[in-house]
């Protein structure tokens, strides 16, 4: 059928995507009985996170409807539950911020600590023997208002006895604290703190410590180094290892560290140097390699942000890979989980399949046998409308950098059923992911395939600042946020422009968060490149994010924004960074789509922005969700955005 590029009918209607469609988030395991936990995000219970078992072919949701299993330290959450060795389940109550202890084979649940106002607790993990004692990160907001919780909010790491409910503070003095891991015999404890202005992938500090009932002795720094490495994971192995990544050779390696050496072990891998065996940690509970036995490793390997899923032997440092789809393992929420020595869990998406929970087995002669549980979207999209990426490198042309390239995947118009009466190539959507620390793969996302398939092609950029490609190019983005990604976004576009592949008059861009800053820069640095823009939750006055950030990201603008900056020209450059300063200089027509509960960017920014550009008599909507925070989690309001953003593109690209 032939019908205009952004004008095709598609199988991924947005009552599909809201309706039957969840998002995964943590995993636990019983490894005495195989039976593994996931947290699911359910639309359809105005996000709700359920505790979902797998377990003999069957699942079920093992947690009652009353409680939903998400903890909020930091804000972006993670390390909302953690399994005992008796297979009872610890996890904080997303409403009352309670610890509570369910049995999910009663799916009873017992309070351990009451919730308080105020107080969060998040990255559990429990003893090996001494079943009553769990760590966690303590943050505490009670001493904070709006405008003070950058530095009014305490986070510590705390022991609880779970009979008693009582609580010890074990370690404190840093801003933040995450990873608290018992090892095997209960005698030792690890942790990573880190203090402003760092960032977890900035630098970082591994402890470990003697266990003595409820109190820490001896502590010592293993590695790391504020503003210079980031340590990330430390795990404890099978065979009394600490083992954890380091970033201190440009990329996250892998290191061991015994308790009776002076100083960690790189386990050299060889070939897979200039790989990360990490990611950046936005949320709490990161989990991209584990233990399988006392002398085998299971990781994700991520190169340009692709991720591929190797076997290490830490003996010999030999590592071989295993024959999985998976190339999203450093996306947030994503991970490996062991279940048995020869078997592990894992979340992650394919080229062809959305996000899934699956149940792997290495064979003796290292195949694989892999069983999904879960998928995150209960329909099935046939592979014939499946786009797939193309990775290109091109050089960068536009902003202050022009000494290096920008990588980006393009997703071309995808649909048996039509071809378009155009001439010329499609118009292009370019999606800016947010962080800017972060990054975008090749695997499956279904709200690409969603434009894909109506004839959009999608450039996903991992602009200059996106981790996958190492330490130096997440760092080149320092002092020059809002410069450097805008004129990556434009190099892309002339990129593909000038091979052809898209349409030079029919160029739309979208993200959210940083992404949505990038954004609403790029509408106004370079304002003849673009025919319209979608910003969700983005940044608008970057002065007013600094006012009332909240603690986790309250020092990063700093860093990304203003590091070169002189202390008399800080203010100045603040105003030049804004977007709603230059509302004037935007030709494109702009959608804000902004959640009223929003704590990292507040609703305060969209409308400040809209208000500009109607005074400059602009084209400007918002669109406000009720009660949703920084992404969506309702049915209605996912329902909402995709009608609102389809519409937007088919009256301004098509």
């Amino acid at each position: 059928m032939i019908v205009p590029y952004g004008r095709w009918k598609s199988p991924l209607t947005p009552e599909l995507l809201s309706s039957s469609s969840i998002s995964l988030h943590e995993v636990v395991v019983n490894e005495s009985t195989g039976a593994i936990y996931s947290v699911e995000c359910h639309p359809t219970e105005n996000g709700r996170h359920a505790i979902i078992q797998h377990w003999n072919g069957e699942r079920r949701d093992v947690l009652p409807k009353d409680f939903s299993a998400h903890a909020t330290v930091q804000e972006l959450g993670g390390g909302s539950l953690a399994i005992r060795p008796d297979g009872l389940i610890t996890f904080s109550d997303e409403e009352s911020s309670g610890i509570y202890l369910l049995d999910p084979t009663s799916s009873k649940v017992t309070l351990i600590r009451e919730g308080v106002k105020g107080v969060r607790y998040a990255d559990f993990c429990h003893h090996p023997i001494n079943a009553h004692w769990v760590l966690a990160i303590k943050e505490d907001h009670r001493e904070a208002t709006p405008e003070t919780q950058a530095f009014m909010v305490h986070n510590t790491l705390v022991a609880i006895n779970i009979d008693t409910g009582e609580e010890t503070t074990i370690a404190q003095g840093d801003d933040f604290f995450s990873h608290p891991k018992f090892d095997p015999s209960g005698k030792h404890v690890s942790w990573i703190q880190w203090s402003h202005p760092d960032m977890p992938w900035t630098g970082t500090v591994l402890h470990v410590a003697t266990w003595e009932d409820g109190c820490l002795k001896n502590m010592r720094r293993v590695a790391g180094k504020a503003q210079e490495e980031s340590i990330t994971q430390p795990k404890w192995g099978l065979d009394g290892s600490l083992y954890f990544a380091s970033d201190r050779t440009g990329f996250w390696q892998l290191y061991a560290f015994n308790m009776n050496d002076d100083a960690p072990r790189l386990l050299a891998l060889k070939g897979l140097e200039e790989a990360d065996f990490a990611t950046a940690e936005w949320e709490l509970g990161s989990s991209t390699y584990i233990s399988l036995d006392t002398t085998t490793i299971v990781a994700a390997v991520i190169t340009h942000a692709t991720s591929r899923v190797f076997l290490i032997d830490t003996t010999t440092s030999c590592a071989r890979q295993l024959d999985l789809p998976y190339l999203d393992l450093g996306s947030r929420a994503n991970g490996i989980y062991r279940v048995s020595p020869t078997s592990f869990a894992i979340v992650g998406s394919t080229a062809t399949s959305p996000q899934e929970l699956a149940l792997v087995s290495i064979t003796p002669t290292y195949t694989v046998q892999r069983t999904v549980l879960a998928s995150t979207a209960s329909f099935h999209l046939d592979r014939e409308y499946v786009s797939h990426a193309t990775e290109f490198r091109a050089p960068q042309k536009y902003g202050p950098q022009c000494d290096g390239d920008v990588y980006m995947f393009y997703f071309p118009p995808q649909n048996p059923n039509y071809q378009s009466d155009d001439q010329g190539p499609p118009p292009v959507l370019v999606y800016v992911h947010g962080g800017p620390n972060g990054c975008v793969t090749p695997a499956l996302n279904l709200e690409i395939q969603y434009w894909t398939t109506r004839g959009f092609a999608v450039c996903a950029l991992n602009y200059t600042g996106s981790t996958g490609y190492g330490r130096e190019y997440r760092e080149r983005l320092s002092g020059y946020w809002g410069l450097v990604d805008v004129g990556d976004a434009v190099s892309a576009v002339d990129f593909l422009v000038e091979n052809g592949m898209v349409d030079k008059a029919r160029v739309g861009i979208y993200g959210g968060s940083a992404g949505g800053y990038l954004t609403l820069r790029a509408l106004h640095m370079y304002p003849d490149v673009w025919a319209a823009g979608i910003s969700s939750y983005g940044i608008s006055d970057v002065r007013a994010l600094q006012a009332d950030s909240y603690k986790f990201e309250s020092h990063d603008v700093d860093r990304i924004l203003l590091s070169t900056t002189k202390a008399e020209d800080r203010d100045a450059e603040l105003t030049r960074r804004s977007p709603c300063h230059f509302a004037a200089q935007m030709k494109a027509p702009l959608l804000l789509l902004q959640g009223t509960s929003d704590m990292v960017v507040p609703v305060a920014q969209a409308r400040m922005m809209a208000d500009a550009m109607h005074k400059c008599g602009r084209v400007a909507e918002v669109v406000e969700f009720e009660g949703e925070g920084h992404g969506w989690v309702g049915h209605q309001t996912i329902y909402e955005s995709y009608k609102q953003k389809e519409e937007w593109w088919k009256l301004h690209l098509t």
